[in-house]
């Protein structure tokens, strides 16, 4: 009760709780609007069709029934250094894991986790601040008129999760500012660390800890050092992270890693670095969906900027909460360009929920104008959508098609206690909803592009009929030839 009383959730008016409860609703706002009115169709009938989804969606189905005694999900098998997770590493399958522990786990529970833990996100901001009714329309209206989450609601992608934690990383971090303390300060370093293992790039909010709740910006000896501590924790927790998750080989920093020498590095760095730098201006890059939320990041960035101070007064003053998040937006726009990649929804995805968590952030700190420039550029966005249904209709195709029952995959057998984890793996050429959702709990999944006796997992599921002298085939149908490794032992 003194809880409640301290956070003046007694002291709000019926507006305030009507729109607060409007808040906490709005995740299951955009998934009936995502599926029943765009898609018209139930969410019950929700199926992961994407490799990204099917992925998620196994290596919870195996964490959730067989702990940590579960096959490899790698690809090409190229291992983690400790366990068996994906290239998705341990914590978001962790955290959807719980809810399938609590919930159990079917074809559409993604799609329901990620509007239960936006809720829930919700309940936690409107418990820890007092938000005034105007600024809780602003929240609202910038939440059911986001155009990535009008995406990503009806999907299996972790998206939604992410703007979950940083729905509550902004309430955490707002609360620390306006009150301070050691507690706050403890809550806000628990919670980053727990974050960065979900996604490593969120490292980087870390680095508001480090202002001193004044409108001083001072590089003194003691911002130095702390600077220099929290750069050496956040690269423990990256190299930490690696070990559990399994090395993704078709990526940017993979191919970097091979460069023939330091020039040929700095060389395939700044190519690298450049491309997409352009292909982030560019207009014409990719769908006008993807640029609009590109040229809203640079807006939002240069706008906090401007408003921060920092310039005008040659880094004597700044105003803080401005400064912080163009700080982050900025930081994770850099990293996406020297380190990840821009196109095909991925700068969209790692960039789309750090922006709402930055906006959010200023709107709680009383800069609800703020939001008056997403607010314009998702009104077009959804005029776009409504105008040019591909978008929507690449988002929601195959979606919803039960996939067809594999009778040959019920062939595969879990062993409890195995030798090595490479008993409870199977090799896929491709990732489908008619294989992945058809294999048990369990059994790992790693994707190979060269099928060959040199492979290690127990089995293989390949489309075509392969010669192979350590596997037998097992049995076969229209979609597929299933093997098996004769030596059972030698793995």
């Amino acid at each position: 009760m003194k809880f409640f009383r301290k956070h003046e959730l007694y002291k709000r008016n019926k507006t305030q709780w009507s729109l607060s409860l409007l808040l906490i609703a709005s995740p299951w706002i955009l998934v009936y609007v995502t599926t029943g009115l765009i898609a018209h169709q139930s969410v019950l009938d929700s199926v992961p069709c994407w490799s990204d989804e099917l992925a998620y969606w196994h290596e919870v189905l195996s964490f959730s029934q067989k702990g940590f005694d579960f096959g490899y999900y790698s690809m090409n098998e190229v291992l983690p250094t400790y366990l068996s997770f994906g290239t998705h590493g341990f914590g978001m399958v962790s955290v959807y894991t719980l809810f399938a522990k609590i919930f159990g786990w079917k074809a559409c529970s993604i799609v329901i986790a990620n509007a239960f833990f936006m809720s829930l996100a919700f309940v936690v901001l409107t418990a820890l601040v007092k938000v005034s009714s105007r600024n809780l329309v602003f929240i609202v209206i910038l939440t059911l008129t986001c155009i990535p989450l009008i995406l990503f609601s009806g999907t299996s992608m972790s998206e939604v999760l992410n703007f979950s934690i940083l729905i509550v990383y902004a309430a955490l971090l707002h609360v620390y500012f306006q009150r301070g303390g050691k507690n706050w300060l403890f809550f806000l370093l628990v919670f980053c660390i727990i974050i960065s293992f979900i996604r490593i790039i969120n490292i980087i909010l870390f680095i508001p800890l480090l202002f001193k709740r004044k409108n001083e910006f001072k590089i003194d000896s003691e911002f130095m050092i702390y600077c220099v501590l929290v750069i050496l924790f956040s690269a423990m927790l990256f190299v930490v992270n690696n070990m559990f998750v399994s090395p993704y080989p078709y990526s940017f920093l993979t191919e970097l890693f091979k460069s023939n020498g330091f020039s040929d590095f700095v060389r395939n760095f700044a190519i690298h670095f450049v491309e997409n730098a352009r292909n982030f201006i560019n207009p014409v890059s990719d769908t006008i969906i993807q640029v609009l939320q590109r040229y809203l990041e640079l807006s939002i960035c240069l706008i906090c900027l401007w408003k921060s101070r920092i310039l005008q007064t040659k880094f004597r003053t700044v105003v803080l909460d401005y400064f912080v998040v163009f700080l982050i937006l900025f930081l994770f726009l850099l990293i996406n360009l020297a380190a990840y990649d821009v196109f095909d929804w991925r700068d969209y995805r790692v960039l789309s929920p750090i922006l709402y968590a930055g906006i959010l952030f200023l709107i709680l700190n009383g800069k609800g104008f703020i939001a008056y420039s997403p607010f314009a550029f998702n009104i077009l966005g959804i005029i776009l959508l409504v105008t040019i249904p591909q978008v929507m209709e690449s988002f929601h195709n195959e979606r919803y098609i039960k996939p067809d029952i594999n009778p040959l995959l019920n062939q595969l057998e879990y062993t409890a206690h195995p030798v090595t984890r490479f008993e409870n793996t199977i090799i896929l050429q491709q990732f489908n909803t008619n294989t992945v959702l058809n294999i048990p709990a369990g059994i790992g999944i790693s994707y190979s592009d060269a099928l060959s006796d040199k492979l290690r997992s127990r089995y293989i599921y390949s489309t075509e009929k392969l010669q192979l002298l350590t596997y037998k085939l097992i049995g076969s149908n229209e979609s597929g030839y299933l093997y098996k490794k004769i030596l059972t032992t030698n793995y």
